[in-house]
């Protein structure tokens, strides 16, 4: 069965593997596969490395339920763009491995207070770095669509003994900013 992600709807799977498969794009490239107990869906190339990026840092392994959304997040001026993420199911609180979870014992008020102020010291920081990341991610994203968009072209180009490399950048470029300008582009996903 296909899996279809809708927009900003968590949907609950159980992969198989946690790195997707690459296999050839039926519009050319590659892309990637990652199945799943619920059936199976494709995804960009770049999209698929930042999926397996996220099972990696949160440690999950093939079979256990995890949630994954197709965001859509505000770039500021209007601008919007798709941040996919990943998380744990049931484990909001900590880590969670085999239906149990870790608990910490609690640490003597001394120490409390320090990490408390410690805490309160990096908040800002980690806020900053946070935000910062997810615009980084959203420019990669952008970035990585275009160049397949571009290679994909180049591709298309090869077939046509007449058409020189520089001619399809300048063809390509113009109509990336006539598209842009127009506000008829679609965000990188």
């Amino acid at each position: 069965m296909a899996i279809k992600f809708q927009t900003n709807v968590a949907q609950e799977l159980r992969l198989r593997f946690l790195e997707g498969k690459e296999v050839e794009s039926q519009f050319g490239g590659m892309q990637r596969m990652f199945t799943a107990e619920e059936g199976a869906f494709y995804v960009s190339d770049t999209v698929g490395t930042i999926l397996a990026e996220q099972l990696r840092a949160l440690n999950v392994r093939a079979g256990e339920p995890v949630t994954i959304t197709k965001r859509e997040v505000s770039h500021g001026n209007g601008r919007k763009g798709i941040q996919w993420q990943v998380e744990r199911v049931g484990a909001p609180m900590g880590e969670q491995r085999n239906g149990t979870f870790a608990v910490p014992a609690p640490p003597p008020d001394l120490e409390q207070q320090l990490a408390a102020s410690i805490d309160a010291v990096r908040k800002p920081v980690t806020q900053a770095h946070e935000a910062m990341a997810g615009w980084a991610m959203a420019l990669v994203n952008q970035s990585c669509a275009v160049i397949d968009a571009y290679a994909l072209v180049l591709k298309h180009a090869a077939r046509h003994e007449n058409v020189r490399g520089e001619d399809v950048r300048s063809i390509f470029l113009s109509t990336f900013i006539n598209v842009t300008k127009n506000g008829s582009g679609r965000n990188a996903a």
